[in-house]
């Protein structure tokens, strides 16, 4: 096992859960997905569902992945009140800590960087740290 390994990572977007919000933002992303706030969802789903390269890139991930729309994100970690979401974070050895801010994901422009940063940085590790 690797042990710079995170035991989970954690996609958080910056939405609202549940059936009339997917709806709005169905059609957000539809009439105008430039405009779309969350490009964690922007970049990693289509009309419908999750897009398989993604779904793919997650499944083979060694350890768990989970993922938590804004309200329910912003009361399990109060700790990152301050951090723009959405955000990629992992957790190893009982702490979480950010692995992509905001601006790195949208700064990445789509799907396929946005797999190549993330591999990157859990290969890798640093960069992040910021004031939270």
């Amino acid at each position: 096992m690797n042990p710079n390994q995170p035991d989970r990572m954690l996609m958080v977007y910056n939405a609202e859960e549940g059936f009339f919000n997917a709806l709005n933002d169905w059609a957000h992303k539809f009439f105008s997905p430039e405009t779309y706030e969350c490009p964690l969802c922007r970049f990693t789903y289509g009309m419908t569902s999750m897009l398989m390269p993604w779904k793919k890139f997650i499944e083979q991930q060694a350890f768990p992945v989970s993922f938590q729309y804004r309200p329910e994100f912003r009361k399990s970690y109060p700790q990152f009140k301050a951090l723009p979401l959405p955000l990629i974070l992992i957790e190893q050895a009982g702490t979480v800590e950010p692995l992509i801010f905001a601006e790195e994901i949208e700064a990445t422009g789509g799907l396929t960087a946005l797999i190549g940063l993330v591999q990157s940085r859990l290969e890798g590790r640093p960069p992040p740290s910021r004031p939270v």
